[in-house]
């Protein structure tokens, strides 16, 4: 008889766990509703930081596209007693861009905008053809994004000769160009060179097209943290904690199609919002740890959790990357994220402490400390953070069973 009284109450005690551990999960599931609305928000700050970044650069200057020069020939040619004008561009033969820059952060409400100052001299030389010694006139033209950047009237040299570059309209465009004369005594197939001096600002980003046989870039910053853009990498760099260089070179042989470009970002090196999203797609996970651990406390000292404390747990969880997104727009992400999982981890703590009224609530607050500690170390590791992550769940699933392997072991059997 005493059996028969004991197996009912064990097996509804079985029964109650398992159902509890259902309506955990719910509440988990549940959880990433909050989850996605902190994502949104993430996105949205995101766009407002982007949002002031256009504002700086159009009262400021724009990221800058500094484009190749070319020359173009005005021919007449006379064909059926009619004469026409006829327009050829010559492309340079050689290329090289030399560029120094200088950074400088501007403030706007609680966002930073890195502007800079380039120096830029734009050497190269054009092969003499037929159509530039029999031009009319031989126009040099160049362009750049963003005319509001230019500090100076830009010149270019050609032989002994220097000309001021004016703005130029042609099909509602507009470049900088001026009418150059030829170094006397050139002939064709002859090399000329040019050298045009430029001083602009811009705002994040500084590019170069590639427009030669060959052309070469040169960069050169007090910036320590850049991000190489465009359509190739540098050939070498070099980033130190005072700065960097960089070159490319390109050949027109490399070029898949007309506008290649190479250039450098200004940008911070980690973005907090990067960073914060990065964050938050590890929320149902550390929420999942969380709740197990009250699960496995809960069987380990027969001391109950209700629904309503986990999902007070739950948004507590999730509130962590409101604040750990809040702090990051003021601080390093790395301090706000040690300040808002120390405010997390110390309620939590206390309220695990109310709830369980023994020191299984301090253990429960130290596992979720060990799990964001955890947590950030993977935020640190870009490169195996899956690999490291999922070796993780693998050794915490492996606890899991070895700790609820008994479940059943205490149920009498029956006949």
């Amino acid at each position: 008889m005493e059996n028969n009284t004991a197996v009912p109450n064990t097996e509804n005690s079985t029964k109650r766990y398992f159902a509890k551990t259902a309506i955990v999960g719910f509440i988990a599931l549940l959880l990433l509703i909050p989850l996605v609305m902190i994502s949104e928000l993430i996105y949205s700050r995101e766009n407002t930081k982007d949002d002031v970044t256009r504002e700086v650069g159009r009262t400021y200057a724009l990221a800058q596209t500094i484009d190749y020069p070319e020359i173009e020939s005005e021919v007449m040619e006379k064909s059926n007693g009619s004469t026409t004008v006829k327009e050829y561009a010559h492309t340079p033969a050689e290329l090289n861009y030399v560029a120094k820059v200088d950074t400088e952060v501007r403030s706007r409400s609680i966002y930073d905008v890195i502007v800079y100052q380039a120096a830029v001299e734009v050497q190269g030389n054009f092969v003499v053809d037929s159509s530039m010694l029999a031009a009319q006139a031989n126009t040099f033209k160049f362009d750049i994004s963003d005319f509001k950047g230019l500090l100076s009237i830009p010149e270019v040299a050609i032989g002994d000769k220097s000309f001021a570059l004016q703005q130029q309209y042609e099909d509602k465009s507009r470049c900088l160009g001026a009418k150059v004369t030829l170094p006397a005594g050139v002939k064709e197939g002859d090399v000329v060179d040019f050298t045009l001096k430029l001083n602009l600002k811009g705002t994040e980003e500084l590019s170069f097209v590639a427009g030669g046989n060959v052309t070469t870039v040169e960069v050169s910053s007090s910036y320590p943290h850049p991000s190489f853009s465009g359509d190739y990498l540098p050939v070498s760099h070099d980033v130190r904690d005072d700065g960097f260089e960089a070159e490319w070179s390109v050949l027109d042989l490399n070029m898949s199609y007309s506008s290649s470009t190479m250039g450098v970002k200004f940008v911070e090196p980690a973005s907090p919002y990067q960073q914060a999203e990065r964050s938050v797609k590890y929320g149902i996970l550390i929420v999942a740890l969380v709740f197990v651990a009250g699960l496995l406390v809960e069987y380990r000292t027969r001391r109950e959790i209700n629904a309503v404390q986990y999902a007070v747990i739950g948004l507590s969880l999730v509130l962590f990357y409101a604040l750990q997104l809040a702090f990051s727009e003021f601080v390093t992400f790395g301090i706000a994220y040690v300040v808002a999982a120390a405010m997390t981890i110390g309620a939590l703590m206390f309220y695990f402490r109310a709830i369980l009224k023994s020191r299984s609530g301090y253990m429960l607050g130290g596992f979720v400390a060990i799990v964001y500690a955890i947590n950030y170390i993977l935020l640190q590791m870009e490169t195996y953070a899956l690999l490291a992550g999922s070796l993780l769940l693998f050794v915490l699933l492996c606890v899991v069973m070895y700790i609820t392997a008994n479940v059943n072991n205490n149920q009498p059997k029956t006949k």
